[in-house]
């Protein structure tokens, strides 16, 4: 209990560690491009559906709240050769730093809705709440991964989106206490509203 304590203790240091060093770096001159105050939206990708709302903590920092259901694949000899799908809820914090606003706005190219290239720091919990699967026999192990990933994010007519990014992390195993590395590819498809 007391190292999970620790554990615990040592993640809400690093998240409250990297906002401020984003604040910090943060530059809030008022002559400078800004991203939007907020965004809601939903978007799908090839692993999933998830709903997101995006806040602005400075002119070019967001903080984005996720609730989605990741997408499992599965095929094999533990699964008797049949196909078994899974959907897994998540839920995701992750820290934006949009780097790119000043030189697309010299280009003449579109930062509405926060379109650009961002800097970011994901931390995802997989809680053991419940499966939507094609097998009974499917269960979680309960997680949180942190992430640090680049991505882009682009919008079209004001609602239409499309996300990209990438990034190589770490994911604490709760149940057992042992940290693994994880990676993160992502393409996705929205609209805001």
């Amino acid at each position: 209990m007391i190292k999970r304590f620790i554990s615990i203790k040592s993640i809400l240091f690093f998240l409250i560690a990297t906002l401020s060093l984003f604040s910090l770096q943060a530059q809030t001159d008022n002559d400078l491009p800004t991203i939007e105050d907020k965004i809601i939206g939903l978007q799908t990708g090839l692993f999933g559906f998830w709903g997101h709302y995006e806040t602005k903590i400075t002119s070019s920092i967001s903080l984005r709240g996720e609730f989605g259901l990741d997408l499992g694949l599965r095929k094999g000899v533990f699964t008797n050769d049949e196909m078994v799908f899974a959907l897994i809820p998540n839920l995701v914090v992750e820290s934006r730093w949009y780097y790119s606003l000043e030189r697309r706005i010299r280009k003449g190219k579109s930062i509405a809705h926060n379109s650009g290239f961002f800097l970011g720091i994901k931390s995802r919990y997989y809680p053991d709440w419940f499966v939507i699967s094609s097998d009974d026999s499917v269960s979680i192990v309960e997680s949180i991964d942190f992430i640090p990933k680049i991505g882009y994010r682009k919008v079209w007519n004001n609602h239409l989106s499309f996300e990209s990014g990438f990034g190589i992390g770490k994911s604490l195993n709760i149940p057992s206490d042992n940290w693994d590395t994880t990676a993160e590819l992502t393409f996705r498809i929205g609209y805001n509203f």
